[in-house]
C-alpha cells in the first residue's frame, strides 16, 4: 500500500510537470491533445498505409466484402496524461444547457453539441466529462474511453503508439490470437520490451479473430485511468451467422463499462462509467449520461465490453426490453433471450435489442456487485427512441434488479424456475459438429488465492506470487532465460512448501505444442476471479462450486469421481470467471507456440502476482520476431 501511494504521488507530480511544460510551449486556446500533436509530428507512412488517422471516417470502417478486399489499416495513437473536466468541458457547465427533474440537475448534450460545436464537430470528444469531478487521467488521442478501431476480418492493423508520458506503457490487443505475430501481444517483458517515455512502437498484425474485442494498456494499472478502447472486427454477411437477427450494427452502440478510479488511486472505485460518462456517487454534480439512440421497430446489435478494474462484476439491463445474447468474447453462441447480463472483468457480450416499445426514453442500468456493492455503486445511461422528448428523463431512477431473467450470474447452474442461466447453459454456434476428445493429452490443476500478509495481501497463482523478468521472455528465449523460471512442481521438488513460506518468482508452466490441454482452475478463497488467457480462445467445459474444504482436494475428488465435463458445443471464450471456492475447467489445443500470459483480470490481483506464463512448445517451434522487435533495449519497431 505504501508503494502504491508513492507511485500515485510520483505520477501526480510528473503529470503536473508535463502539463506545465506544455503550457509554456503552446497557447492556452488549444486542447491538451492538440498541444501534444503540435509537439510530436506524425510518423512517415509506407505506400500501403492509409493516410487517414481519425477513426470516425477511417477507410477501413466499411462494409466487409471478403479476403480479396482486405486492407492495411493504419492508426496513430498518442498516449498522454490528461484531465477530466478540463477547459473543453466549460460549455457543458453553462446553465442554459441544464434542466432539473426532482432534485437532480441534468445536462442536455444535444443542445451543447448543436450550439457550441456546430462549426467544429471534432471538438465534441475533447471534453472528458466522466462523472463531473476533476481527475488526472491517461488517455489516447485525447479521448475517454479511447477510440474505437473498426476493421474487417483479415485486415492488417498497423498502429504507431507514441508514449508522451513519463512512464513506460504498452498496448495489448485483447481477443487477437497473434498466430503469425506473437511478439505483437503487447505484454512488457513477456512478448516485447516496454515503450519507454518519448519512444514509439509499431504494432503490426493480422485480424485473426472476428468479433467484439478491445485494446488496453498492459502496464501496471494504466487501463484503470483511461488507456482502453474498443476493437471491432466485422465479417461479411455470408460469414455472419446472426446477420438476419438485426438491422443495424452501429459504432455508437458499442458500450464500454468501467468501475471508475480517480487521481491514479487504484484502491477504491468512486463510481461506474458508461462510455466515459455517468453520475457521481459521492458528490452532487450536473449529470451527463451516455445516450443510445434507436428507432422504433428496428433491431440493433449492441457490443458491450467490461473494463473491470477492481473486483466489481456488474449487471446490465434495459427497462422493459429483452436482450438477445448472440456472442461472447467474439464467439457466436446460440441466441439466448434474457433481461439481464452479468459481466466479469475483461468479458464481452453482444446482444440484439428490438426497439418494440412505446416511443420515449428508457434507462439502461448498470449495478455493481462484490467490491462495488459496499458503496452501492450503480450507473445509468439513456436508451433514446427517435422522436421522443430529448430531455424527458425516465421515471423510476431506482429500480430493483431482482426477478429479471439473468445470464452469467454468480450461480453456476440454472435455477428451477428458469430465471438464471449460467455460462454452462450456453451452446457455441458451430458450423460443424465439434466434439472434444474424451480425455485430454494433459491436465493441469491451477489454484488462485488471496492470502493476508500483515496489513497487505498476497495475490498468488499456484501459491506463487509472480515476479516480472528483467528481459523479454519471447525475444530472449535463446539466451538462457529459462534458468530463472519456476513453477510449483519445480519448487516442491526442491523441498519448498509455498503454502507456508513466501514464494516469489517468474512462474512459467511448460506445455507441449499441438496437444489437447485441460486446465482445471480453482479459487481457494471465497473471492471469484476472472481469468484471461492470451493467444487463445478456449472451451469452457465445466464450472462448479465445491466449498472451502473440498476445493483444496479437487485433484483427489476429480480422480475418484470425475467432475462433469461438457464435450459437445461447449462455449468459446478468452476470459471466464472462476467462482469463489469453486472451479472452472477449460480446454485448448496448443496450436499457437509462444509465451502467453494467464492471469486474473482484476487489475490489483494480476499486477500484484496472480498470474503465470504458459510456455507453449519449444523455442524452435515459436515464430521468429523481426530484428527491429528483438533488441534487448530498443522499443522502436
Amino acid at each position: 500500500m505504501k508503494n502504491s501511494n508513492l507511485m500515485r504521488v510520483i505520477r501526480t507530480l510528473l503529470w503536473l510537470i508535463s502539463l506545465t511544460l506544455t503550457e509554456e510551449c503552446l497557447t492556452q486556446s488549444l486542447s491538451r491533445y492538440a498541444k501534444i500533436l503540435n509537439l510530436y509530428p506524425r510518423f512517415s507512412l509506407n505506400s500501403t498505409s492509409s493516410p487517414n488517422y481519425h477513426v470516425d471516417n477511417h477507410p477501413c470502417k466499411r462494409t466487409c466484402l471478403g479476403p480479396e478486399h482486405a486492407m492495411t489499416c493504419y492508426y496513430y495513437l498518442i498516449v498522454h496524461y490528461d484531465e477530466t473536466m478540463g477547459p473543453a468541458c466549460e460549455p457543458y457547465l453553462n446553465r442554459k444547457y441544464h434542466y432539473k427533474v426532482d432534485k437532480y440537475t441534468y445536462i442536455d448534450p444535444f443542445s451543447v453539441q448543436e450550439e457550441e460545436f456546430q462549426d467544429d464537430e471534432s471538438k465534441v470528444n475533447h471534453c472528458k466529462y466522466a462523472d463531473g469531478i476533476e481527475s488526472e487521467i491517461m488517455v489516447v488521442n485525447g479521448q475517454l474511453p479511447g477510440e474505437t478501431i473498426e476493421v474487417c476480418y483479415g485486415d492488417t492493423i498497423v498502429t504507431d503508439v507514441l508514449n508522451t508520458m513519463h512512464e513506460t506503457t504498452s498496448i495489448h490487443w485483447h481477443g487477437i490470437h497473434h498466430y503469425k505475430t506473437p511478439y505483437m501481444d503487447g505484454v512488457p517483458f513477456i512478448t516485447q520490451y516496454p515503450i519507454e517515455p518519448g519512444q514509439a512502437f509499431r504494432y503490426r498484425f493480422e485480424t485473426d479473430h472476428a468479433g467484439t474485442h478491445w485494446w488496453h494498456s498492459h502496464t501496471e494499472h494504466q487501463r484503470a485511468f483511461g488507456l482502453a478502447g474498443a476493437l471491432i472486427i466485422r465479417q461479411t454477411l455470408e460469414e455472419n451467422p446472426h446477420a438476419k437477427l438485426y438491422d443495424f450494427d452501429l459504432t455508437e452502440h458499442t458500450i464500454m463499462i468501467q468501475d471508475w478510479l480517480r487521481d491514479f488511486d487504484e484502491s477504491t472505485p468512486k463510481t461506474i462509467l458508461i462510455n466515459g460518462l455517468g453520475e457521481a456517487s459521492d458528490e452532487d454534480k450536473p449529470i451527463l449520461y451516455s445516450r443510445f439512440t434507436v428507432e422504433q421497430r428496428q433491431r440493433y446489435r449492441f457490443r458491450v465490453i467490461f473494463n473491470g478494474v477492481t473486483n466489481c462484476p456488474v449487471s446490465l439491463s434495459i427497462d422493459q426490453h429483452d436482450l438477445l445474447v448472440i456472442a461472447s468474447d467474439g464467439n457466436d453462441i446460440k441466441p439466448l433471450k434474457v433481461q439481464q447480463i452479468m459481466f466479469h472483468g475483461g468479458e464481452r457480450y453482444d446482444f440484439v435489442l428490438h426497439a418494440n416499445r412505446r416511443v420515449k426514453n428508457y434507462w439502461l442500468r448498470i449495478k455493481g456487485f462484490a467490491f462495488c456493492s459496499m458503496n452501492k455503486l450503480q450507473q445509468k445511461a439513456i436508451l433514446h427512441y427517435k422522436k421522443a422528448d430529448r430531455i424527458d428523463i425516465p421515471v423510476d431512477r431506482k429500480k430493483d434488479h431482482e426477478n429479471l431473467i439473468e445470464f452469467n450470474g454468480f450461480n453456476v447452474t440454472q435455477d428451477a424456475k428458469g430465471k438464471r442461466f449460467s455460462l454452462m447453459d450456453v451452446n457455441a454456434l458451430e458450423t460443424k459438429v465439434d466434439k472434444l476428445p474424451q480425455k485430454p493429452d494433459q491436465t493441469l490443476y491451477i489454484s488462485m488465492n488471496v492470502v493476508p500478509r500483515g496489513e497487505s495481501k498476497l495475490f498468488q497463482l499456484d501459491d506463487i506470487s509472480f515476479i516480472m523478468p528483467n528481459v523479454s521472455l519471447l525475444q530472449a528465449r535463446k539466451l538462457g532465460v529459462g534458468k530463472s523460471f519456476c513453477n510449483i512442481t519445480m519448487l516442491t521438488a526442491k523441498g519448498f512448501n509455498c503454502e507456508k513460506r513466501l514464494c516469489q518468482c517468474t512462474n512459467v508452466l511448460h506445455l507441449p505444442a499441438f496437444k489437447h490441454i485441460e486446465l482445471v482452475v480453482t479459487s481457494k478463497s471465497d473471492a471469484a476471479h476472472p481469468i484471461h488467457l492470451h493467444g487463445y480462445t478456449f472451451r469452457v467445459v465445466g464450472m462448479g462450486y465445491l466449498g472451502p474444504d473440498n476445493i483444496l482436494k479437487i485433484e483427489e475428488i476429480d480422480r475418484k469421481q470425475p467432475l462433469p465435463r461438457r464435450l459437445m458445443n461447449a462455449p468459446l471464450k478468452d476470459t471466464v470467471q472462476v467462482p469463489g471456492h469453486g472451479y472452472t475447467i477449460i480446454r485448448l489445443f496448443t496450436d499457437n507456440p509462444g509465451y502467453w500470459f494467464l492471469h486474473c483480470h482484476i487489475s490489483t490481483h494480476g499486477e500484484n502476482g496472480m498470474l503465470a506464463v504458459l510456455r507453449i512448445g519449444g523455442d524452435d517451434e515459436m515464430k521468429l520476431c523481426p530484428l527491429s522487435n528483438c533488441g534487448l533495449c530498443n522499443s522502436v519497431a
